[in-house]
């Protein structure tokens, strides 16, 4: 069996995957899809996203390799598919005449979109894969799944708090803050894909 992963490989895998799922670039379009529902059904939402984000890397981290292998899919192709959607959701932010996407109706968006691709998006899900590749061994997995746990409830604690951070910004505030959000998830989108056409192509950074 191989050894455990130490703490501060942990540590270091926990703040990438924080920044890579970026809870507070989230709450902008959290606030936008959750617009018509009361606080109550609010905050139970975000509660609900924690879980979700929780059991995609989970599922991802456990099986994921086997997953895209069973369907003939790479790593690389993954990312660039699921980044491209990721990309037009930016765009629709940075172009929305109010603050984030517009609410979808009756349906609830606690797992698409924001669970997935949102806040658990390509980036987060290739990075527990490739945690799980580089790191086999039980003690590693769970030091992976403590992680995403821990990073999973971070991100229900601030999704749970939105509102509030709503209330001091104010719907000029709100909007703004979708706009540069938009603007930021874009890049990273379009930085990503251009990051996996490289790695399917290295001829490309000739």
């Amino acid at each position: 069996m191989d050894a455990g992963i130490e703490a501060p490989g942990l540590i270091a895998v926990a703040i990438a995957l924080l920044t890579i799922t970026n809870p507070i670039g989230s709450v902008p379009i959290f606030l936008g899809l959750t617009a018509g529902f009361d606080a109550a059904k609010q905050r139970r939402t975000a509660l609900l996203v924690g879980v979700a984000v929780s059991a995609v890397l989970l599922v991802s981290l456990l099986v994921g390799k086997y997953v895209l292998a069973a369907f003939g899919i790479d790593l690389t192709s993954f990312r660039i598919a699921g980044n491209l959607l990721v990309a037009s959701i930016g765009w629709a932010m940075l172009t929305a005449k109010t603050g984030g996407p517009a609410p979808g109706g009756g349906s609830s968006p606690t797992v698409v979109p924001l669970a997935i691709p949102i806040i658990a998006g390509p980036g987060a899900i290739s990075l527990v894969i490739t945690f799980a590749e580089q790191h086999t061994g039980v003690l590693n997995l769970i030091g992976g799944a403590i992680v995403v746990l821990v990073v999973a409830a971070a991100i229900a604690v601030v999704l749970f708090f939105a509102p509030r951070l709503q209330k001091i910004l104010g719907n000029s505030g709100m909007n703004i803050l979708s706009r540069i959000f938009g603007l930021i998830l874009l890049a990273i989108a379009v930085q990503s894909i251009i990051d996996a056409l490289t790695d399917a192509f290295p001829v490309l950074t000739r």
